[in-house]
């Protein structure tokens, strides 16, 4: 199939779908995934360090726009770029199982900043657009081919970008050439370098969802403003977004199936664990091996893990990711935190200080971990996970498909709500107990609200 016409069918998507075009399960899992991440974005201001610049200089501007763990308001883009900052700081935030994204770390922080900004956005309103972003996040994704990261490119946030800057569009009113107009734009801002998760002294991994924010904010807002920016293709054009980031090496029908009746945002995963996706069914193999076997760290010999071929960014380089020295790379490494589950029986918020990134017992099981791709294995599989301990006493094997948090293997409702406030509890100010679970209340009924500054304004 050509790409031909690929961005216009995307532009026709955000024109045409309203509220009551949303399934049920795209709505529900909109608002868990709101709840969550604000959540963690709230536990970030109290445990993330290198996010607190990002605050500072937004508390500089004026506007009515929250920085969270701020009482200062900001303008719409810095309050995107403060928040924004927070989203990816502790590697806890939503995912899709099969699209290599996080389909709201953009969305949220860009949409959330505008529509305190606009003023009167309702909640079916606010709803509308983040479902529209998270489901076009994922669709772009879902049209590659490869992974991208062997290029250089970091997707995740850049794709994030891109759907945000539509769903701020949805959120403006903007037209047909509006939407176009903001595109051109963003494609001129939203990038991300993949040596980020590589070096230990750069705070990029965890920030880079703030730039992704911003640049959704900024661009929505020059394009409502009437800039002319709108290209021909912008993404499937000879020199688009397509050719840039993947050499034409992608299937636009992968993109565009079902759109406007499958949205693609009913399938977020989230996490029981603060670290990267694609560690997440080595950690729970691991865990449930131990327990159901009575497997003792000292008995282990051998862990050996043959993933898909997204396991080399948690797997390589073998320096960086066998001796973590930052957090951020160290969420990123499959022996460390496979280590981690091994010595201490779980991976919490915890497990990423300075001194648990020394910790000779984790390293040393780390360095048991023997990992292996599967080059069979195809882009829907890439969670598929064979982990096999092999102790003094025997081998002990697991097959694993679908981590847990997913749709197909999910973590529950109550247990979500306990992730909220543990994490909530974690900000930088203390939020009272009767206040967080108005937070929560809110979230759940946010159809209902003729405004979601309602919500925004107390966090």
């Amino acid at each position: 199939m050509s790409g031909k016409g690929f961005t216009r069918r995307l532009i026709d998507h955000v024109l045409s779908v309203e509220y009551e075009d949303l399934p049920a399960a795209a709505v529900e899992a909109q608002k868990q995934s709101l709840a969550d991440m604000l959540a963690v974005m709230l536990a970030a201001t109290g445990l993330d360090a290198a996010s607190a610049p990002f605050a500072a200089l937004a508390a500089e501007g004026q506007g009515r726009c929250t920085i969270l763990g701020r009482m200062e308001k900001t303008t719409p883009t810095l309050a995107a770029l403060a928040n924004g900052a927070l989203v990816h700081a502790l590697d806890y935030e939503d995912s899709h199982e099969v699209a290599t994204v996080h389909p709201n770390s953009a969305a949220l922080p860009a949409l959330m900043a505008l529509s305190q900004h606009l003023g009167n956005v309702s909640g079916k309103r606010f709803l509308t657009a983040m479902a529209l972003a998270s489901d076009i996040c994922c669709r772009l994704d879902l049209a590659v081919n490869e992974d991208l990261l062997k290029y250089g490119w970091n997707m995740p946030p850049v794709h994030g970008s891109m759907g945000a800057v539509l769903g701020a569009g949805k959120l403006l009113g903007l037209d047909a050439g509006q939407l176009a107009d903001a595109l051109a734009l963003n494609l001129c801002q939203a990038t991300c370098t993949g040596e980020a998760a590589n070096s230990a002294g750069s705070a990029l991994r965890s920030v880079r969802e703030g730039f992704a924010a911003q640049a959704a904010v900024q661009s929505a807002l020059l394009a409502d403003r009437g800039v002319l920016a709108r290209l021909d293709e912008p993404f499937e054009g000879r020199l688009g977004y397509y050719h840039m980031y993947a050499r034409d090496n992608y299937t636009p029908e992968k993109a565009l199936g079902g759109l406007g009746t499958v949205f693609q945002g009913a399938f977020i995963s989230f996490k029981p664990w603060p670290a990267c996706r694609a560690t997440h069914t080595s950690i729970e193999g691991t865990l449930s091996l131990m327990e159901e076997h009575h497997i003792r760290p000292e008995e282990i010999r051998e862990i050996h893990i043959v993933l898909q071929e997204i396991g080399r960014m948690v797997t390589e380089p073998r320096d960086a990711k066998y001796r973590p020295q930052s957090s951020a790379v160290a969420k990123f490494s499959l022996p460390f935190v496979v280590g981690t589950a091994v010595i201490y029986g779980a991976v919490g918020l915890d497990s990423f200080t300075p001194e648990r990134l020394n910790d000779q017992a984790v390293l040393a099981m780390g360095d048991k971990v023997i990992c292996e791709i599967d080059p069979t294995l195809t882009k829907e599989q890439n969670k598929y996970t064979d982990i096999t301990i092999i102790t003094d006493r025997g081998a002990f094997y697991r097959h694993l498909e679908h981590p847990l948090g997913c749709v197909e293997h999910p973590m529950g409702r109550e247990v979500l709500r306990q992730k909220f406030f543990d994490c909530a509890a974690r900000a930088s100010r203390p939020y009272p107990g009767t206040e967080l679970e108005a937070i929560y209340d809110d979230i759940w009924r946010l159809e209902e609200l003729e405004d979601v500054d309602r919500l925004f304004s107390r966090l």
